[in-house]
């Protein structure tokens, strides 16, 4: 097969007329890449080649797209560009050239992600081990990250007990039932991801408070 003609398709891509009359949508990249010009000769085998180098190409430009908004898991970016039905094979040779060039690293995303919500949403350590292992870290990875940057007891129960100060404001005028309280801050603060120990100490520490302020 010989290239016949070079159609520009729009300013990223082109149009590969053939001999043949058979097409290939090329992108610029591939294109310079291969070094294809008008009166090329194409083989059958290197046309499939070109079609999977484009392939490539645009899983490529879809992972940095996805990238470029915020950092992701291996598993989370693999799971969206299986999302946009993608070659299996060619998704995991992205990934593996992304891994290549540190633009994805799990033990970062771990690491900023656990930053990120104890900063923000004051989680326990429970919600936040869950909410990794959602992402598809390791267990080896989250493991260190827990001991890295979890904070030591006594910062955890000021975390959980600012977390309760402000459900209890929300709830605590609603007639409700002391116990039924208790038992609905309680699963509150467990479903954050603090340990019943923790939250019975963050708790007790509230009422305290409330008596003294009455």
């Amino acid at each position: 097969m010989i290239i016949a003609r070079i159609q520009k398709k729009n300013d990223n891509n082109v149009i590969v007329l053939l001999d043949n009359d058979q097409k290939l949508f090329l992108s610029y990249e591939v294109l310079l890449k291969n070094g294809l010009r008008k009166g090329s000769e194409i083989s059958e085998s290197h046309f499939d080649y070109l079609i999977k180098e484009n392939q490539k190409y645009f899983i490529r430009q879809k992972a940095y797209t996805l990238l470029g908004k915020r950092i992701h898991s291996v598993f989370e970016l693999r799971t969206k560009l299986r999302q946009k039905k993608y070659d299996a094979d060619l998704i995991q040779l992205t990934i593996d050239d992304l891994l290549n060039s540190r633009y994805l690293d799990d033990m970062k995303f771990a690491e900023m992600y656990a930053e990120e919500k104890l900063r923000l949403k004051l989680w326990g350590k429970t919600k936040l081990k869950s909410e990794l292992m959602k992402k598809g870290i390791s267990s080896g990875i989250i493991t260190t990250v827990l001991e890295e940057k979890f904070p030591p007891a006594d910062e955890e129960l000021d975390n959980a007990s600012q977390l309760v100060k402000k459900k209890y404001s929300q709830l605590k005028n609603r007639n409700m039932e002391k116990q039924k309280l208790v038992k609905r801050l309680y699963a509150f603060l467990i479903s954050k991801g603090y340990s019943y120990d923790i939250s019975r100490q963050a708790i007790e520490k509230l009422f305290n408070l409330s008596l003294e302020e009455e």
